[in-house]
């Protein structure tokens, strides 16, 4: 049963935390509990989060102007079989869960494979073309998700990244962020 669960999964998205400044010194990492299953690479408003209890705060969804975390929670799971089943693909941040979320500064770094990022499209309907991902894209917010584009973003926008590294891996594309601005 579990090979046909492990058949069928859509891959989550994959993160890692390159080179942030919240790691050093454990600077500016919360405990968000996920209101929803949420994968790592995704992004939550820093300034809405409201505080609960037990040192944790409320997940937000960000907006074009907000200052922007990274979720990024240790992925480890259950002891499973097959070995397929503990591939970090497979991780993702289950609804009410306590999940870590990396404020994320000007000149910070973090990876994020191909498919924790919306492609530009331009046109619409069956004449819709989509441009594949590339260095010197920028990355901005799209509500929890990170989404491309070709121009850099204007000035009203909160959080912006750009591309400045394309991976190539056994198990997919990654791509480097460079955070340009947030907040």
């Amino acid at each position: 049963m579990i090979n046909a669960f492990l058949q069928a999964i859509n891959r989550h998205v994959v993160a890692e935390s390159t080179n942030l400044q919240a790691t050093y010194d454990a600077k500016h990492i919360f405990n968000v509990r996920a209101g929803s299953d949420i994968d790592n690479g995704k992004l939550v408003n820093l300034d809405d989060m409201a505080w609960v209890d037990n040192e944790y705060f409320t997940m937000v969804e960000p907006t074009a102007t907000s200052r922007v975390g990274l979720i990024l929670s240790v992925p480890i799971g259950a002891d499973e079989r097959p070995k397929a089943a503990t591939y970090e693909y497979n991780f993702y941040n289950g609804k009410d869960e306590i999940m870590r979320v990396y404020d994320l500064l000007v000149g910070d770094k973090f990876t994020v494979s191909e498919n924790g990022i919306t492609k530009i499209t331009s046109g619409s309907g069956a004449s819709a073309t989509t441009t594949e991902l590339a260095k010197g894209q920028y990355i901005v917010a799209d509500g929890y998700d990170l989404k491309a584009q070709a121009a850099k973003p204007a000035a009203t926008v909160g959080f912006y990244g750009e591309i400045v590294d394309v991976i190539t891996r056994t198990n997919g594309k990654f791509y480097k962020i460079f955070v340009r601005k947030n907040g």
